[in-house]
């Protein structure tokens, strides 16, 4: 409201009353402002002088000294406060009203592929999603049967999870450009599940066999190992599981939870996973046999026993092995990066691979001539549904959550890029729920958990596709090779399937080169990348994950206990208030600004006392030591004083023996009497809020000590720039009765108040900023 609107006059009774004796603004909720007809009636008597002549004075004055309180009765807007049974009727007639478009919102919402077939132009987009689809399709195929032999099952289950989720996925999901499928990671963890289980049932069969036959020694690992059926239904069991806990996450709207997972953590996470599904495929590369190995220190003990086994070597293998990494880190990295410009959709090199493989190892008859391992026969045709048994999850719980939450993040982080690069928005409840709609669905089609495929999803932006029918076509080709050709790949090698993967992770290896450039921009992300990668490879998976988002949890709270409390002053600019230290600042005598930038809470309150009273260089308990201590020599040397303001004067300046000056008077060495300012020459200390995102309880509590510690000394403290939440504590733990008059909209402001009160202007101080 522009200032020359109004008329504004107070006497200087009113005002006096209004300020109070300590000359503080006690609010616009005192009786003598309500006493007032309006604000409009209030006219300023100076003498003779009119209104109009004072007008600019007015408007100075009152931006110069309104507190936050008068602001906020002026400015904030007023809103009405409902019960809580008002707000859940309004809730439930805004439910329960039917509309046309309400209905079509909802079901486009729930089901966006309505929407996508409603407004899909056929002649524009299906072309280039039929192709995009099947170029998808082709690179999918091997990388599929790699994950899941990554996740310790035979390759067809990676075809049935690139199918039959993915038709869930295209009814539900929101992306237009995700590859949804097999992914490494899931796979890795999955394939740790399916061995971990496999570990307890060979200790549980080996010891009944051992106890049932005392002539007759059996391996425990050979003895228990589990049937290929067996462990399809432990990664069934795992999909409903991860689905169900995906589907409640969605329901409950807790697609927020991926925020506290940084991306520092997903990259040492990732890392770490790298080097254990790397490890996990020198076997295969090879031609080896190993160990199981579970647990701790997986990582080290496979390494010790690949060392064992080094001169067990199969070389037809490792042949194969160099040269299907050679050929695909040539193609990949050199012929499809160096002209993707050049190139419509990129070479699908695995596929050629694989065919050229199975070729190859079907006509020289790679197992019985060289002893290389093959993928063996493959069932053809559709699996029919099958109730998923659950099992004992409570061995595997953690992975269970680790799994929907990795999934879920990973694709949901596709899923907005995508989104991000093609203008378009997603929503990650309704991703949620379609993640796990689609694990579920799975569960039942022997397929193990899914989600975004990387690779999978670049290629299907990088080749054209439109929409998410693209999926629909990808999804129809790996279905044609499930019924009708999957048993031709019956004599592909290991190897190959261990060198795709292996050259399709090699990126999550790469991330070690980050580390220089984490390193200069934040210290605490190095360290979270370092100890999340470590322990994810050395430890476990699910160790390495919580240990982790601990440590990453940790790292703020040592943030914000290594706050950097600083020293203000003012620069040129009237309103423009920096670092003292780093900047050529004025600074006002007798005022000290202190700047905060972090929360106060309990964790760092003690700390941002101490750091107040280095800043501004006084400490309540000192200065009222040495006043005491000034006030006995007055009491010993006959100076008392007759009234309470004369003793406090006398009080105000005594200072201590120590720090007294020495004077001579008739020959003799005598202290002599320094005044207040030699013993506190800070009268105001305003401290910049700013920064300040929250408070807690304890947070409000310092404030107070703060406030009460330093009026005991004659030290004004001023609060300015208080964020509307720290406002709101303040006033619910009843601070703003009592200090209200000390907080203020800008430090500016408060600077001009303390000014004021210093010079001891109390008809300015009163004028109201409107």
């Amino acid at each position: 409201m522009p200032c020359s609107a109004i008329d504004i006059v107070i006497n200087r009774e009113t005002i006096v009353d209004v300020i109070g004796d300590d000359g503080q603004t006690k609010g616009l909720d005192n009786p003598a402002f309500q006493s007032s007809q309006s604000l409009s009636d209030i006219q300023l008597r100076q003498g003779t002088s009119s209104v109009a002549d004072d007008k600019s004075l007015a408007c100075s004055s009152a931006a110069e000294h309104t507190t936050e309180l008068d602001f906020r009765n002026v400015y904030l807007r007023q809103r009405e406060k409902k019960t809580l049974k008002q707000s859940c009727k309004a809730k439930c007639i805004k439910c329960c009203t039917c509309s046309s478009e309400k209905w079509k919102s909802t079901i486009d919402k729930i089901l966006p592929c309505v929407k996508t077939v409603r407004k899909y132009n056929v002649k524009a987009d299906l072309l280039s999603d039929v192709v995009c689809g099947l170029t998808v399709g082709v690179t999918q195929i091997p990388l599929a049967m790699a994950c899941a032999m990554l996740a310790n099952l035979s390759p067809f289950v990676g075809l049935y999870t690139n199918f039959f989720p993915v038709l869930i996925y295209f009814l539900f999901g929101s992306s237009r450009h995700i590859a949804m499928g097999t992914a490494a990671i899931i796979s890795l963890l999955t394939g740790s599940v399916i061995t971990k289980l496999e570990d307890l049932e060979s200790s549980n069969i080996g010891t009944e066999a051992l106890n049932a036959t005392a002539n007759i020694t059996v391996s425990p690992v050979v003895a228990a190992k589990l049937s290929d059926n067996t462990k399809i239904g432990i990664a069934m069991g795992l999909a409903l599981l991860v689905g169900i806990v995906q589907l409640g996450m969605g329901v409950l709207r807790l697609g927020f939870v991926t925020t506290y997972i940084s991306d520092p953590l997903v990259g040492g996470f990732t890392t770490g996973i790298g080097l254990l599904v790397i490890t996990s495929q020198v076997k295969h590369l090879l031609g080896v046999t190993l160990p199981i190995t579970e647990g701790m220190y997986q990582l080290i003990r496979t390494w010790i026993a690949i060392i064992e086994a080094i001169l067990k070597t199969n070389i037809a293998t490792v042949l194969i092995s160099i040269i299907s990494m050679a050929i695909l880190y040539i193609v990949k990295e050199h012929i499809n990066q160096r002209f993707k410009h050049k190139l419509k959709v990129p070479i699908p090199i695995e596929i050629v691979v694989v065919i050229i493989g199975t070729t190859v190892s079907y006509v020289w008859d790679y197992k019985t001539r060289f002893n290389v391992k093959i993928v063996g026969d493959l069932p053809t045709g559709l699996p029919k549904p099958m109730v998923p048994t659950i099992g004992r999850p409570d061995l595997y719980m953690s992975e269970i959550f680790i799994i929907a939450i990795l999934g879920f993040a990973q694709s949901v982080s596709l899923a907005a890029l995508m989104a991000k690069k093609h203008n378009y928005t997603t929503d990650s409840n309704q991703e949620l729920v379609a993640y796990g709609l689609g694990n579920i669905f799975g569960s039942f089609f022997s397929c193990y958990p899914y989600a975004a495929s990387v690779s999978g999803s670049f290629i299907q932006d990088s080749s054209g596709g439109k929409t998410e029918v693209a999926s629909l076509f990808s999804a129809a080709l790996i279905a044609v090779v499930i019924v009708w050709i999957g048993d031709l790949f019956r004599c592909l090698p290991n190897a190959i399937l261990a060198a795709i993967i292996v050259v399709a992770l090699k990126n999550l290896l790469l991330q070690f080169g980050d580390l220089p450039r984490i390193w200069r921009i934040s210290r605490f992300d190095f360290f979270i990348w370092i100890v999340t990668c470590a322990c994810t490879a050395l430890l476990n998976v699910d160790y390495g994950l919580l240990i982790g988002v601990v440590f990453s949890f940790f790292t703020v709270v040592i943030r914000t206990q290594t706050a950097i409390v600083s020293s203000l002053g003012k620069i040129d600019d009237p309103n423009l208030y920096r670092n003292a230290k780093k900047y050529v600042t004025e600074q006002t005598e007798g005022i000290k600004i202190v700047d905060f930038n972090c929360p106060l809470y309990f964790a760092n309150a003690d700390i941002f006392v101490r750091k107040l009273q280095r800043i501004t260089g006084v400490k309540p308990e000192k200065v009222s030591k040495q006043l005491r201590r000034g006030a006995r020599m007055n009491a010993v040397e006959g100076k008392s004083t007759s009234s309470t303001e004369n003793n406090k004067e006398d009080i105000n300046e005594e200072t201590s023996e120590d720090n007294a000056p020495y004077t001579v008077m008739n020959g003799h060495v005598k202290k002599s009497k320094p005044t207040r300012a030699d013993i506190c020459p800070v009268h105001h200390i305003i401290i910049d809020f700013s920064a300040v995102s929250f408070i807690d309880s304890v947070g409000a509590k310092i404030i107070k000590q703060v406030f009460e510690d330093y009026s005991k000394i004659d030290v004004t403290v001023f609060l300015a720039c208080v964020a509307e939440d720290v406002w709101i504590l303040l006033d619910t733990v009843e601070l703003l009765k009592k200090y209200s008059g000390n907080i203020f909209p800008t430090v500016d402001v408060a600077v001009a108040r303390a000014k004021k009160q210093m010079d001891n202007d109390v008809v300015d101080d009163a004028i109201t900023y409107f």
